[in-house]
């Protein structure tokens, strides 16, 4: 499953950037991003069955309780972005990742169980041979549009709103699997430091409010169960694109010529002073 979803965003992130070549104004370039999904769910049937299958009279216990679900992301693709250093107000910007869930925790706080004393969902998911806290492989893609409020020489701050999808696969045990939806959107804001006439180094960041599924199922029945939630997504990413068409040298039209960057043995393009 990883392999598959690793070999398919390998593809499509291919096709994205030898279709736009150099013609289309913009930016291409890698990005690398840490996120946190926060939301609040349920606990899936399919888990509760199995916990009353092997602990008779549990379900009563856990059916109704609520668990603040932590999933960490580590994220790697291509970002495309319409605007790095052109002087326009409005830049929209694309990303698709592979996305590696490197931790997941689900918090329930303390279960008094008779039989069993004091435990939390994770203890006894583990008692019953489910690990929860499992690594997860997916996809993720979001789309922003970004306004300019500070267009300097080496500079451009932008602010919008974004939204994100995203997807991960889940193997908890030899007969269990599963897996997590999420969409949302909301503010988002970022840096771009242009550090040479073709490259910018953008820093950015978001807060997102998210709509979260999780989901289990057996292997091998073909049965599943998932639960919906909702909470907050915290994320910041570092990215370098490479400018593309009209995005091509355009922020050295408002920098002093002698503090572009040039090529080794190469003088800086002088901007002749008016006559007096």
């Amino acid at each position: 499953m990883p392999r598959r979803i690793l070999l398919t965003l390998t593809v499509a992130i291919g096709v994205c950037i030898f279709t736009q070549g150099n013609a289309r104004a913009g930016g291409w370039g890698p990005y690398f991003s840490w996120g946190r999904d926060a939301p609040t769910t349920e606990i899936p049937d399919t888990l509760i069955n199995e916990l009353n299958a092997r602990i008779p009279g549990i379900k009563e216990f856990v059916k109704p309780i609520d668990v603040d679900t932590r999933v960490n992301h580590l994220t790697f693709g291509v970002m495309y972005d319409s605007a790095p250093s052109r002087d326009k107000l409005l830049n929209y910007r694309f990303t698709l990742g592979f996305d590696l869930v490197t931790t997941i925790s689900l918090e329930s706080g303390r279960i008094d169980i008779p039989g069993l004393g004091p435990s939390d969902v994770t203890g006894i998911a583990d008692q019953v041979g489910v690990d929860l806290d499992k690594t997860g492989y997916g996809v993720t893609m979001g789309h922003t549009l970004g306004f300019g409020l500070v267009q300097e020489d080496f500079i451009k701050w932008w602010l919008g709103p974004g939204i994100r999808f995203n997807f991960n696969y889940y193997d908890l045990a030899k007969s269990f699997e599963g897996g997590n939806l999420s969409i949302g959107g909301g503010p988002e804001t970022g840096i771009n430091l242009h550090i040479w006439p073709d490259i910018s180094i953008c820093i950015s960041g978001g807060i997102h409010w998210n709509a979260f599924a999780y989901g289990m199922g057996s292997k091998s029945q073909n049965l599943g169960s998932f639960v919906w939630g909702n909470g907050p997504f915290y994320f910041v990413q570092v990215s370098g694109l490479f400018h593309t068409g009209d995005d091509i040298d355009a922020w050295q039209t408002r920098a002093p010529a002698s503090a572009i960057p040039t090529q080794e043995g190469q003088s800086p393009v002088l901007t002749p002073l008016p006559d007096e």
